[in-house]
């Protein structure tokens, strides 16, 4: 592993600052499928489902784009739709074609990818659910939250695994005290450096920090229902989700639940009965 035992976050994200962008190699073979499953020209918008299921795929393209963009265009990608149309669809598929491939065998790497990719997928679900959120934003704060972690997976697998073995022997409860404990620095504060150094918009920032503004609470809430969710329908921290959700949205509990991806019909009726209070027939 680079480094030594001292780094913390500042070095690890100035470290992998300057790293070239790995992708998984599903995304390649996402590409393909995508273009020789269309019968005609594909849309920006479907090239654009490709960074939801790859957050360092969708970091790669942004800081690719803000190197081809003038800066006061640049601060505007807020969406992957916005990186797609920023970049163009020729300049995407390079950019897929010519990225270093992190292997399958990372299973550290993969799960941390299918927690950020799930968190993007419902706060884009949640954030269509009020009048004057942009999805799109949401679920590229939500993609982004953990990219120090998923880079940490791919670089220094090692490190985080260190931080997994502290959570799940008890001496931690929550996983940023099992890292500060286990690494010294919380996962957090390199992808905050790293989205600072990247220079990307403060808009990505300061959902990703973290305020009591409605959009931020909602992306963070999405990263949240994520990790719960990927831990299966029965997490007991689910419920509490929906019904936060459903207070920031201002939709029903069904709508909320309606919008997590890949939730059986069957699961979903049994959220419905957990977040919804007991009747009197039901006591």
């Amino acid at each position: 592993m680079p480094g030594q035992s001292w780094w913390g976050a500042a070095q690890w994200a100035a470290y992998l600052l300057y790293q070239e962008q790995p992708i998984k190699a599903a995304s390649k073979l996402a590409l393909h499928a995508l273009e020789q499953g269309a019968s005609e020209k594909l849309s920006a918008q479907a090239y654009a489902s490709l960074l939801l299921d790859d957050p360092l795929l969708a970091l790669r393209l942004i800081k690719a784009a803000n190197n081809r963009l003038p800066r006061h265009l640049a601060r505007d990608i807020t969406t992957p739709l916005g990186v797609v149309l920023s970049l163009g669809t020729d300049a995407l598929r390079e950019q897929i074609e010519i990225a270093p491939e992190v292997s399958s065998d990372n299973a550290g790497f993969i799960a941390c990818e299918a927690r950020a990719s799930l968190a993007a997928r419902i706060a884009s679900g949640w954030g269509a659910l009020h009048y004057d959120m942009d999805s799109g934003e949401l679920a590229m704060a939500a993609l982004l939250a953990n990219a120090g972690e998923v880079e940490l997976w791919a670089f220094a697998p090692k490190l985080p695994q260190l931080a997994l073995d502290e959570l799940q022997s008890g001496r931690a409860t929550r996983s940023e005290e099992a890292q500060k404990q286990a690494c010294g620095f919380a996962f957090l504060d390199v992808t905050l450096l790293l989205i600072e150094d990247l220079n990307l918009p403060q808009l990505i920032n300061h959902l990703i920090r973290g305020d009591e503004s409605l959009r931020a609470k909602l992306a963070r809430l999405a990263v949240n229902a994520g990790r719960h969710l990927s831990n299966g329908v029965n997490d007991p921290a689910l419920p509490d989700d929906i019904r936060e959700a459903a207070k920031l949205t201002g939709a029903t509990f069904w709508r909320v639940i309606s919008a997590l991806p890949g939730v059986s019909d069957e699961d979903k009726a049994a959220l419905t009965r957990a977040v919804e209070p007991p009747t009197e027939l039901d006591e």
